[in-house]
Parts: structure tokens; C-alpha cells; sequence
């Protein structure tokens, strides 16, 4: 009968620090969504909401330089309008779980660019429209992951910048790269990282060319995606989206 209180106990106790592990902002994926970017600060509703309503999330985020005020619609409905370079939308609602996504110029009808996506009901999804080498466009469907491991911050770089092939990105002091030989178009997948404060350092892979030093500060809980974007040549912009699940501080 001991053991088996022993045992009984320790049940209990474990059942209780599960439960204030799921109450300490571990991963909150039932939260709200705060983003912030460049122009300010958007509230989107939490996985399970957007689970319940059976909806995916879909925000959009133009890197191209040359085009503004462009559209994007999913199975001939608007999603987006008037999206200029280096603008990132909110969040909308998509009920289709298999969509068929349209980038447009403002002024004309013709489809520039596509994409058909398989869509889960509850997840987040970037939409990106990027250069090509050729100088054409493509748009890419990107998952979003919100909540980092506790005590982490989570990055995800997308190299946009025509004319550069692979870039290098690390914080300056440090001679590991956070990323490496990311090729142009490509997206480096998200990478967990401990808080920090520093110099964002991006160049030309193999080379000692700097593309861009920014300074940034890495908040535990939160979950950042920068689109490298412009003319690697002349120039750099860094699209940078702060992304954090309501009542989370990764501690």
C-alpha cells in the first residue's frame, strides 16, 4: 500500500507541474497573435479560433521593389489590395483549404504570378511575392511558427535581393553564421536562438562584401521573419516581422 501511495503521489505531482508548464507561457499556440512591423502593431485571433471557425490565417509581404499597389487574390476572390514594396498586410481569413493564390498589378487583371497551396484549418501562412533571376516573379507560401522553445527567440530569413546569389547572416563578433549559403529565393528555415541584443550582419557568402548591418534586439518568446529584399548592388531593405503569442515571455 506505501508504493502505492508513492506512486499515487507522484502521479499527482506530475500532473502538477504539467499543468504549470502549460500555464507558463511555454507554448501558447490557443493565444492571440501580436505582430509588429514598420507600421505598427496588428492582434490577430489564437490557432484554436481560427480552428473552430475552420479558417487558416494568411498575411502577405511585397519584396519587390518594382512593383507596388499589387493584389493578391485566392480563387478569383481578393485577399490583398494596394500592397506596396516592403509593406506586410494582417492577417485575413481563408476558408479554402486548397487555394489558388493570384499576385495582379492594381491597374490590370493579368496574372503575374502563382501558386496552388494545400491550407490547414488553425495554421498561419506568409504569403511572399520575390524576384526571379530571370526577372520574373514568384510568390511563395510560407508556415508560420509563432511560438519558440521556452527562454528562445526563433528567426527565419528570406533572401529576396536580386543580383545576389547566397548570402551569409550572423550577428557581428561572432564568426558562426546563424545562417549560410542561403540562395537567392530561398527561405532559411526558422532557427532557434537565445535572447540577445546586437549587430545583424548580412554579406555575400564567401566574400567579405557587407549587404547590410542592422541593429536588432532578440526578445525571448517572440518569433521574427526579415525578407532581404531590393538590389543586392545598390540596395538593401530588411522587411522585419515581430511576431509574439499573446501572454508569452519565454521565460
Amino acid at each position: 500500500m506505501r508504493t502505492t501511495r508513492m506512486t499515487a503521489a507522484m502521479s499527482t505531482a506530475a500532473l502538477i507541474l504539467a499543468g504549470a508548464a502549460a500555464c507558463s507561457g511555454d507554448k501558447k499556440e490557443d493565444a492571440a497573435v501580436q505582430t509588429t512591423t514598420a507600421a505598427g502593431k496588428d492582434v490577430s485571433p489564437s490557432a484554436n479560433t481560427a480552428d473552430e471557425k475552420k479558417v487558416s490565417m494568411v498575411r502577405m509581404i511585397n519584396a519587390l521593389p518594382t512593383m507596388s499597389d499589387v493584389v493578391v487574390t485566392a480563387d478569383d476572390s481578393a485577399l490583398f489590395s494596394d500592397v506596396d514594396y516592403k509593406a506586410v498586410t494582417d492577417y485575413v481569413e481563408l476558408r479554402d483549404n486548397v487555394a489558388r493564390f493570384r499576385l495582379k498589378n492594381e491597374k490590370s487583371d493579368t496574372t503575374i504570378a502563382s501558386n496552388n497551396e494545400m491550407m490547414m484549418d488553425g495554421s498561419r501562412y506568409t504569403v511572399v511575392a520575390l524576384p526571379e533571376k530571370d526577372g520574373g516573379v514568384r510568390l511563395r507560401v510560407l508556415h508560420d511558427e509563432i511560438v519558440p522553445d521556452v527562454g528562445k527567440a526563433r528567426l527565419r530569413v528570406v533572401h529576396a535581393m536580386r543580383g545576389v546569389s547566397e548570402i551569409d547572416v550572423m550577428m557581428d563578433g561572432n564568426n558562426d553564421a546563424m545562417f549560410d549559403n542561403v540562395n537567392f529565393g530561398s527561405e532559411a528555415g526558422y532557427k532557434e536562438m537565445d535572447p540577445m541584443q546586437g549587430t545583424l550582419i548580412v554579406k555575400v557568402d564567401g566574400a567579405n562584401r557587407q549587404l547590410l548591418k542592422k541593429q536588432m534586439t532578440f526578445v525571448a518568446g517572440h518569433s521574427y521573419t526579415i525578407v532581404l529584399a531590393g538590389n543586392g548592388a545598390q540596395r538593401v531593405d530588411a522587411i522585419i516581422v515581430d511576431d509574439q503569442a499573446l501572454g508569452t515571455t519565454g521565460r
